[in-house]
């Protein structure tokens, strides 16, 4: 395993915009363009958007975090997209315009994580590997994603040449309550009938979401994405089941655990948060560790790394794409 300190040496290869032009290109600009391309569809009661392309260098699957939806990666897909990769991304269930498990709209809830790991690949084997052109095929994966990803990888190989791990969920900060303990609480909900129940450490959706806290580094990103989930109710999911909680945690360690981890022969490279306060690092230490090609990149930021503002945000996209391209040549 290689493990990079030092942030930010690759050449910039986007341009992204200032945190005051950030709202106006978006509209003007991201937006439209992928408007222009983007098919929509339902797979197996997944919503999805395929940002297809004729000449292509590969195929990026984007696989989401808790409680977000497509549109919060408008801005990452159209530089994937203007750097030459198609891009197909589902909202995982219980989020978006997905299938829900639970009436409340701002929950989310699973009965096991297997599940989305299931969901995601009947996605790429019906609507991805269809279309590839026999170009090859990586991973984009953040948070929840990320576990649901790495899961991926290790029960369903062959299927990606690569991927990019952003910040992945395998540790939750618990605010310093041990995992035993919310453990025991979360069970002990379930078995009380609680378990598709708010977790009673979570809130409901806030239109006046404050942007310290939120792991978003821009505040015109945190603007903007607000505003979209204050126009749209299936943007506003904002919390966990004791349901959910259980099986995230359950599901991280099934993803570090050594037989697992160590079925992953594919070049990783994953991005780890120096300011993230929903993730913990040292069970993304111990996964590359476990893993034969693994490579970290830290970087100083929130644990939205992909929303940093734009002159950090350049040299993040350089290394993904220096990344994925080392293996075209």
């Amino acid at each position: 395993m290689e493990t990079r300190r030092v942030y930010g040496c690759a050449e910039s290869v986007c341009h992204c915009p200032d945190e005051e032009r950030y709202a106006a290109w978006m509209m003007e600009t991201a937006e439209p363009y992928l408007r222009e391309r983007v098919v929509r569809g339902k797979s197996a009661d997944l919503y999805y958007e395929f940002y297809g392309r004729r000449e292509k260098k590969g195929t990026i699957v984007i696989s989401h975090g808790f409680t977000e939806s497509c549109e919060k990666y408008y801005e990452l897909i159209y530089y994937m997209y203007q750097m030459g990769y198609q891009v197909a991304m589902p909202e995982h269930r219980g989020h978006g315009r997905s299938l829900r498990e639970v009436d409340d709209p701002e929950l989310v809830h699973v009965e096991d994580f297997s599940l989305y790991v299931e969901d995601l690949h009947h996605f790429i084997e019906k609507d991805v590997l269809p279309e590839t052109g026999g170009k090859p095929v990586y991973l984009y994966a953040h948070s929840m994603g990320g576990c649901i990803g790495t899961l991926y990888l290790e029960w369903h190989p062959g299927i990606f040449q690569k991927a990019v791990l952003n910040a992945p969920m395998y540790g939750i900060n618990n605010g310093g309550v041990p995992d035993f303990a919310a453990g025991l609480l979360c069970r002990g909900a379930a078995l009380a009938g609680k378990k598709k129940s708010r977790l009673f450490t979570m809130s409901g959706f806030d239109p006046q979401e404050p942007f310290e806290g939120g792991g978003c580094d821009s505040l015109s990103r945190h603007k903007y994405y607000l505003k979209r989930r204050c126009e749209e109710r299936a943007y506003q999911i904002s919390c966990a089941t004791y349901g959910w909680a259980l099986e995230a945690m359950r599901a991280g360690k099934r993803a570090v655990s050594p037989k697992n981890a160590a079925g992953i022969r594919i070049p990783v490279l994953l991005f780890q948060a120096k300011q993230d306060t929903f993730v913990r690092a040292r069970e993304q230490e111990l996964f590359l560790r476990r893993i034969p090609n693994g490579r970290k990149i830290a970087v100083d930021s929130g644990h939205e790394i992909y929303r940093m503002p734009g002159e950090r945000l350049e040299p993040y996209l350089a290394e993904i794409f220096t990344f994925y391209q080392e293996q075209e040549k």
